[in-house]
């Protein structure tokens, strides 16, 4: 009787700690999203800290409060929290091989997040309009050009990953060169977003934006490129003095960037799958009948899928002096994420059956083992303690990027140097009003560009 009293405490306990290790990383981000929508920027921060001293979850602690310093606008906070965050992902580049081989018996989440691949673009996207928004367009130029590094990396990583141009990075690339007076430099990066966003439209329903289209014909008209000209003309059905006279040189312009919503949570769902029967000792003292191979078994795995959260807010538009514009949409985020994931679920769901087998045939060998055991108390104890663990740790891996928004939109607007109260009003259905807010004071300086960002998290 001790001794099945003591096996009890033990399987308690392992329980006990197995269940507590495999929380959802998803489930704990609710308060944050409710202290996003409420603009609540400290006591979210407050929140993110908690997760500092996770070594696993670290790239996380830091992609999170990076963006969420820039939601407060204190951009180079922003950036250092990101620069670190990218010293890590550098680090874990190459995964560790202990944590690999942790994983294939307990699950994804023992593995130190490195980022989504799209993720790890995204950090250079955003330190670069942090830089812009600090009026140092130089280091912006050098950081969205990394962009090119690491997509680069992707494409010989995962050959058939969709995600191999962001054209966004390649527009806001195009802007800062236009702003340098680097004019063949810009047109090179805008024929990049050209063909970074036909690829958008193919895999993410991203359309070419209106506004890259009058850009291209712009400066092809102003590179005295005639070829290119009629070409794009012809394409987008846009007569070349529609395109939009040339910038002033005695204007500056207003560059509006709306990050709505929120990228797509991860969850988890319990599927079964048939899988190979995992291989046990054979009692030799009773072999079997016949040698036909056992059949397959069904194992049920867990699985990370995408759940989009929802937001009445469609586009902008803004308004300063009499003029308007509306934004359009420049990176989709959410199905981004989306396509990312598909082209890795193959192999998550290949790893998660592996696993399951792997844990079946533990319990086979514990319950043949049982079999030799005089203490029926203890062989049934040994048997369920098995079965409780796998069914405690097999949890998807549901961790990503949760404070990225669900899309990117902008637009751009020329005006004469001075300060102009900026409204923004966010518009959903039909171009109902959903929200409005001005930004007072907003300084246009001459041949400058202005950056102005709003992040919008619904309540």
């Amino acid at each position: 009787m001790a001794k099945c009293q003591a096996v009890c405490r033990i399987m308690l306990s392992l329980v006990i700690v197995a269940l507590a290790g495999c929380a959802s990383y998803s489930d704990s981000f609710s308060v944050v999203e409710r202290n996003l929508s409420a603009g609540q920027y400290d006591a979210v921060l407050q929140e993110i800290e908690k997760q500092s001293g996770s070594k696993n979850d670290r790239v996380l602690y830091l992609l999170n409060k990076g963006m969420v310093l820039r939601m407060k606008r204190d951009y180079a906070g922003s950036n250092q929290a990101f620069e670190a965050a990218k010293a890590e992902m550098d680090r874990l580049y190459g995964a560790s091989v202990s944590e690999n081989a942790l994983s294939f018996f307990v699950n994804d989440n023992t593995v130190s997040y490195a980022g989504e691949d799209y993720e790890q673009v995204l950090v250079h996207l955003y330190m670069a309009l942090n830089y812009l928004e600090l009026g140092q367009p130089n280091d912006a130029r050098v950081e969205a050009l990394q962009v090119d590094i690491k997509l680069r990396e992707i494409g010989e990583k995962i050959p058939e990953y969709k995600f191999t141009e962001d054209a966004l990075s390649r527009y806001l690339t195009g802007m800062i060169y236009e702003e340098l007076g680097d004019w063949s430099d810009a047109m090179i990066a805008y024929r990049k977003a050209y063909e970074g966003y036909k690829q958008y439209q193919l895999n993410y329903g991203v359309p070419m934006p209106d506004i890259l289209k009058h850009d291209l014909l712009r400066l092809a008209q102003r590179q005295g490129l005639k070829d290119e000209v009629a070409r794009y003309s012809k394409e987008f059905g846009i007569e070349p003095q529609d395109a939009g006279s040339q910038i002033s040189a005695q204007e500056g312009e207003l560059v509006f960037i709306l990050n709505n919503g929120l990228a797509p949570i991860k969850r988890e769902k319990t599927i079964g799958a048939w899988a190979p029967p995992p291989s046990v000792v054979v009692n030799t003292a009773k072999p079997h009948a016949q040698d036909t191979p056992p059949p397959p078994v069904l194992v049920y795995i867990a699985l990370p899928y995408y759940e989009s959260r929802p937001n009445r807010v469609l586009s902008a538009r803004i308004s300063v002096s009499g003029k308007q514009v509306p934004t359009e949409m420049m990176e989709n985020i959410d199905a981004i994420a989306r396509a990312s994931l598909d082209s890795r679920m193959a192999a998550i769901t290949a790893r998660s059956i592996a696993r399951a087998v792997a844990k079946g045939a533990i319990q086979a060998s514990v319950d043949q083992a049982g079999g030799n055991n005089n203490d029926l108390a203890v062989e049934l104890i040994s048997s369920f303690l098995v079965r409780v663990a796998a069914v405690a740790t097999e949890r998807a891996d549901t961790r990503s990027w949760l404070t990225l928004p669900a899309n990117i939109q902008l637009a751009r607007l020329s005006l004469p140097p001075g300060k102009y109260d900026v409204s923004v009003e966010l518009l959903g259905e039909g171009d109902r009003v959903v929200s409005t807010q001005v930004f007072p004071q907003v300084l246009i300086r001459k041949a400058h560009k202005t950056y102005l960002t709003q992040h919008w998290v619904p309540k």
